[in-house]
């Protein structure tokens, strides 16, 4: 994540919170996957929406936000520490049930997302699941509030996963949604099992 990105979202951290009040509704089948009571990294815990009902249904969540504005609004909202860490700073092995990014992974500079995703495969315990969504688009760049997107095409974001690691299955969804600056965007999201 560039360092703009995240002044962006340090800069902002209350407006953005305040702007999500209700989870992803993609959550759900997410934690339906899971193994019941099992040990969830969240990456990207953004405004805690997602963390608490992470938690209400009973995994154990270990909640990161590059953010350390972010991150302390997360905390407060969900009752537990959210570790203030980058993608590239995960260095977890074989400890995790699963591991949920919703539009955090978009951030990464498509230079950094094989390394990440690398990462998460490593992070993650044998059948763990992964599910990360994405804005899809074509070119990488900045949006019209200055947060880089890595923008990849359904075709580009199935290969870098395919080529990142050793998946036992990848799954592709899109779909049509908003964002934080009320924009319609279409969605990604990578649903992979180890």
């Amino acid at each position: 994540m560039t360092d703009t990105t995240l002044g962006f979202y340090d800069a902002n951290a209350e407006e953005y919170a305040a702007h999500w009040n209700t989870p992803n509704p993609r959550l759900f089948s997410f934690l339906d996957r899971c193994r019941p009571g099992g040990k969830i990294l969240e990456l990207g815990t953004g405004s805690g929406v997602d963390a608490g009902v992470i938690i209400e249904r009973g995994f154990n969540l270990d909640a990161t936000d590059g953010s350390p504005e972010l991150a302390a609004i997360a905390s407060g909202r969900i009752g537990q520490r959210v570790k203030t860490m980058r993608f590239e700073e995960l260095n977890a092995i074989e400890t995790y049930h699963g591991v949920y990014a919703c539009a955090s992974l978009t951030h990464v500079r498509r230079s950094d997302l094989r390394i990440v995703i690398e990462k998460i495969h490593r992070a993650m315990r044998e059948n763990a699941i992964a599910w990360a969504s994405f804005k899809a688009g074509d070119n990488e760049g900045p949006d019209a509030l200055g947060r880089y997107y890595n923008y990849l095409s359904q075709d580009a974001l199935m290969a870098a996963w395919r080529e990142a690691a050793p998946w036992q299955s990848i799954e592709m969804e899109a779909w049509l949604g908003g964002t934080y600056d009320q924009t319609t965007t279409e969605w990604l999201a990578v649903t992979a099992v180890k």
